[in-house]
């Protein structure tokens, strides 16, 4: 099995600091990606300054310019980054795996991976009279499972695709 250089580390971290067995074992390691932070940061550097001049011009404070400027630009990234993070989290089952010891406290993606390895093992495990039919439950649950993994994305993102349509600063600023 592979795992990278890191895992004992912070098994290690973890687990002195007290958050095993606890949501903040899943939360903290995951509170900030690289990645997302790039993508915030370039979006906010190609923001055009002529916004901010024409607002402070019109007397806004920097609070005003941050909440009635840029902030309704932003909502397509805010709500690419929602979606970014939604997926991470959803997607976590090895953290969750890995940092709690009971089951009460697994996320769902933790029972369904569980449930995915048990009907492999049945797959395995079944007698050569029945194994048409544990291979075919099997390959049921699998795809049920399945399904049920990606559905909470999938309803989830109806709500945010209208942000994706960035045409908002279209015509915004003539230069």
């Amino acid at each position: 099995m592979f795992f990278n250089g890191g895992m004992i580390p912070n098994y290690v971290l973890i687990n002195a600091i007290g958050f095993t067995n606890t949501i903040w074992a899943i939360v903290i390691p995951n509170a900030i990606s690289v990645f997302n932070l790039l993508v915030m940061k370039s979006f906010f550097e190609n923001l055009p300054e002529e916004l901010e001049e024409a607002a402070a011009i019109d007397g806004l404070s920097t609070y005003g310019i941050f909440f009635r400027i840029v902030l309704p630009l932003s909502k397509a990234v805010i709500a690419t980054m929602i979606l970014f993070y939604a997926v991470t989290f959803w997607n976590s089952w090895f953290q969750a795996f890995l940092y709690m010891d009971r089951a009460e406290l697994y996320p769902v993606t933790v029972y369904l991976r569980n449930m995915i390895a048990g009907a492999s093992t049945a797959t395995s495990v079944g007698g050569a009279a029945g194994a048409d039919n544990v291979a075919q439950i099997a390959s049921n649950i699998q795809a049920v499972t399945m399904v049920l993994t990606v559905l909470p994305i999938i309803c989830l993102y109806p709500f945010i695709q209208k942000y994706f349509v960035s045409g908002i600063m279209l015509g915004a600023v003539k230069q």
